[in-house]
């Protein structure tokens, strides 16, 4: 099984560093591809007391699992980053491959693929880059953009799971409270910023990096160990608590009718034992409104997330070594699913209660699940799909569009106004508080004028008119979107069951193939793989076009070296992919969004960020440096290769054979060794080392393994 290696921190900062001064990129995102926040719109919302200056970000899960992931989502304007799920077993044997997102998405289940305190260090350190990028403007890149310092207000929401015993376990409670208090962890970070990098030492870091937790559960967790885990969370950790809802609280019948009947997913097989050993719905609005007391009592909230994806049979064609009979669905059809949830669960909980959504959201339906007042509305599978992480950026472009369309500047105002339920809102916002009668009273006409007239004033009038009466204007401002959300829905909700576009006919199509075998070199060269790749594992690199005749080398009578026609080396273009095999852990996305039939993960050169990680996987082809030595494992054959272009030599070991070389051309010339341990190698192998080490380790691009060129040793 693949294991991911968390790249180091220090390297994570000198390439995004470089990175933006060589190429305008980080991690392979360019910038034209990054969120560019505009004075026109207020995208912010409130998270549990904390402002967050988009409501979008990654949902927990393959986006948020490395430092290198949360960067990027950040960049691509997520402001509220939903942290992967940390569990106690971090030891988990996952089936590979674990996602398949041709257009409707299935997934394995599971959590973190890192030990739970790897988990903590990497969210540290994305934390320490994410402030780095504020501080520094992204090394300068936004120092003409006066609407940046608004929009780098940046929420992280912890997500934990499966089991009370786990949860109260001291390995989780203890990352628990790391995540209120990191100052240690920060310290070991800025521990490691001297020399070049001491400029980034006293960075100010946020005191904690969270305060809010959503609980994840097994499908079939019990609903009064759901309603402890929560009760635990919010009184002895101090959480505010999100409790995720499975979409089977929905019913076996609700679902198959709308999956089945309305969508036309028969290809979908449910499983009726699944729904029935699943939380029930009348028992999901009990534990909220039993734990709403729990919260105010402690100063806390307790909300709720639509939805966990829809578990399944499992099909042997998505996830062959699956032995769990289920798999997980997304995308469309779960949208529909779990956004008729929501609504039906804010209609007969019978108060308003924070509520963020995750369900097959795109750039299209985005604005409508932000007009539903939902806080944050995150994504998972469309970014998987084609374009990776440059898709988030749309998302909000869409929201500017619709919110421009109703004469709104502000998410607020969008919200209130989004389907003319704004003074129906802001009149039972009022009318609920104490001291909101004489407001009303007084001014009801106004605020219903200005509703109707001037929607986008209406949250400015209203923490005005509040004031006056003293009143908490935020809070007053926050129940009405709450309150419009739910009437929204009203609208928004019933019509998605018969709208095409979530229906099975229009979700069936899969990426395009081409009649071609992917190969080592010279593929199309599209990089749909580099950005379907949600760990940034598989990059470009520049190589020399070469075609060179190679040669066999063996050793004849007595020993002397003895060449004959091996395969002709060739590189055909320039461009080039390689993979960093300890981001990638073999989820196969890669492999969905190929146009030619081939993994690239399994068929690109592969490069190791470290020798521990070299010497561990030795399931295929792979290149590491150390120092002045390349290390590559070719055919299982181990050989050490030493360049020294500087002196137009080299040597390549292996098998206790030393073979010295001429680097320009690349010759053999001598072979040192004994009869007995040789075994034929054709040249072609030291043709690839040399690329290896003239492209991609001592590339001028930087890369994961090669984070900082102008730290490179010679090139040529």
């Amino acid at each position: 099984m693949a294991e991911l290696t968390p790249i180091p921190f220090p390297e994570l900062l000198r390439r995004m560093r470089r990175e933006v001064e060589v190429s305008r990129s980080i991690f392979d995102l360019p910038a034209s591809k990054w969120f560019t926040p505009t004075a026109d719109f207020d995208f912010s919302a409130t998270h549990f007391g904390r402002s967050a200056s988009t409501p979008v970000g990654p949902a927990a899960g393959p986006h948020t699992q490395l430092a290198q992931n949360i960067v990027l989502s950040w960049l691509a304007g997520g402001r509220i980053l939903e942290l992967k799920t940390v569990q106690v077993n971090d030891r988990l044997e996952i089936p590979r491959p674990c996602i398949h997102v041709p257009n409707v998405g299935y997934n394995v289940e599971w959590s973190q693929e890192l030990r739970v305190e790897e988990s903590l260090v990497e969210y540290a350190k994305a934390v320490y880059l994410i402030e780095i990028l504020k501080d520094t403007r992204v090394f300068g890149v936004y120092d003409d953009n006066p609407a940046f310092d608004a929009s780098t207000d940046t929420v992280y929401d912890i997500s934990v799971g499966y089991d009370l015993d786990g949860i109260r376990s001291e390995k989780v409670t203890g990352y628990l409270r790391a995540m209120r208090n990191p100052g240690s962890h920060f310290d070991a970070l800025r521990g490691l910023m001297d020399g070049d990098l001491a400029a980034f030492r006293d960075v100010p870091l946020p005191p904690t990096i969270s305060e809010c937790v959503t609980l994840s559960t097994f499908h079939g967790c019990p609903a009064d160990q759901i309603e402890l885990i929560a009760k635990y969370l919010l009184q002895d950790i101090g959480l505010h608590t999100i409790i995720k809802i499975n979409p089977t609280l929905l019913g076996f019948n609700t679902v198959r009718d709308l999956v089945v009947d309305r969508l036309g997913y028969d290809d979908i097989e449910l499983r009726r034992e699944a729904f029935e050993q699943d939380l029930k719905y009348d028992d999901g609005l009990e534990i909220l409104r039993r734990l709403r007391t729990v919260a105010e009592d402690q100063g806390s909230s307790i909300g709720a997330k639509f939805t966990n994806t829809l578990v399944v049979a499992n099909k042997p064609e998505f996830f062959q070594t699956q032995s769990d009979p289920y798999m997980y669905v997304s995308g469309p059809p779960l949208h529909v699913i779990s956004m008729t949830l929501m609504q039906r669960f804010r209609e007969d909980l019978g108060f308003e209660f924070p509520v963020s959504f995750s369900a097959g959201i795109d750039k299209l339906n985005f604005p409508s699940a932000v007009a539903c007042g939902m806080v944050p509305v995150t994504t998972c599978t469309d970014l998987l799909r084609q374009g990776g992480y440059g898709r988030l950026p749309r998302y909000l472009m869409a929201l500017g569009k619709k919110m421009r369309a109703k004469g709104a500047t502000s998410r607020e105002a969008y919200v209130i106004a989004a389907t003319d339920h704004g003074a129906q809102a802001i009149e039972e916002a009022v009318l609920s508080q104490s001291e909101g009668r004489r407001l009303w009273d007084r001014n009801g006409t106004q605020l219903t004028t200005v509703a109707r007239d001037e929607p986008d004033q209406l949250p400015t009038a209203l923490r005005a008119l509040a004031a006056e009466e003293n009143l908490d204007g935020d809070a007053l401002v926050l129940l009405a979107t709450r309150i419009a959300g739910r009437l929204n829905g009203r609208d928004i909700v019933p019509p998605l069951a018969d709208d095409r576009r979530y229906h099975a006919e229009s979700n069936r199509k899969e990426p395009r193939r081409i009649e071609s075998t992917l190969a080592l070199y010279d593929c199309i060269n599209c990089d749909l793989c580099i950005s379907a790749c949600p760990n940034d594992a598989i990059f470009a690199y520049d190589a020399t076009p070469t075609t060179a005749a190679t040669e066999v080398v063996g050793l004849g009578v007595g020993n002397e070296l003895r060449l004959t026609a091996g395969t002709e080396f060739v590189i055909g273009e320039s461009h080039q992919l390689a993979v960093v095999e300890g981001a990638c852990n073999e989820c196969s996305n890669c492999e969905v969004y190929c146009p030619e039939h081939g993994a690239p993960f399994l068929v690109k050169e592969r490069v190791y960020i470290s020798m521990t990680d070299f010497r561990r996987d030795v399931s295929g082809d792979g290149f590491c440096r150390q120092d002045d030595l390349l290390y590559g494992r070719i055919d299982g054959n181990e050989i050490t290769f030493r360049p020294e272009p500087h002196l137009n030599r080299g040597t390549a070991e292996f098998n206790g054979v030393r073979l010295d070389l001429t680097w320009d051309p690349l010759e053999v010339k001598a072979c040192h060794g004994d009869a007995m341990d040789m075994i034929e190698m054709d040249t072609r192998v030291l043709w690839r080392m040399k690329t290896v080490w003239e492209s991609i380790f001592n590339s001028r691009r930087p890369n994961t393994v090669n984070p900082e060129p102008a730290l490179a040793g010679d090139a040529t």
